[in-house]
């Protein structure tokens, strides 16, 4: 009877520790998250760098839904570390507004001060996503630095989109 017990006992014992070291094997969250955001922010770079090619407006769909997907997964991940350890990307949403400025009218040809200024924003957001490469250790924290690098890289992105956004 004691046996019987002192099985069952041991064998749950056996399954708690199995399952905590389950759960110890996995990434955390916040770092997947990280992961999740730095792709979504690799595939804009990707579509912008094509959108320097764009001949008219509807070329830029895909650019625009990568600028929306990149700036919820990076609005989620500053919503786990918090706006005071990771810059929000304020020339997201102007990048967002401005490829909706092109395209409110319907399709059309770009003119050719919109193909120079979408060139000139996928060079601005190469200095971003090297900033956001770096942006975390290897044990998912923000490195402040980084984070210095990434706000200065926003900022000089969203004064040119500002800069182009004006009458």
């Amino acid at each position: 009877m004691y046996a019987i017990v002192a099985v069952v006992v041991l064998w749950s014992a056996l399954q708690v520790a199995e399952l905590s070291e389950r759960e110890k094997a996995g990434e955390p969250a916040d770092k997947m998250l990280y992961q999740v955001a730095y792709f979504q922010m690799e595939l804009l770079g990707s579509h912008l760098a094509e959108s320097a090619r764009a001949r008219d407006t509807d070329q830029l769909n895909a650019l625009r839904q990568a600028v929306y997907s990149a700036s919820y997964t990076h609005e989620h991940l500053v919503k786990v570390y918090g706006k005071e350890r990771l810059a929000r990307l304020e020339s997201l949403s102007g990048l967002l507004q401005y490829l909706l400025r092109l395209q409110v009218g319907g399709t059309r040809p770009l003119k050719a001060e919109e193909q120079a200024m979408l060139a000139e924003a996928s060079k601005r957001y190469a200095g971003l996503f090297e900033a956001y490469g770096k942006l975390m250790n290897d044990g998912g924290r923000v490195i402040g630095s980084q984070n210095s690098a990434l706000k200065a890289a926003d900022t000089a992105f969203a004064a040119l989109l500002d800069r182009k956004q004006q009458p």
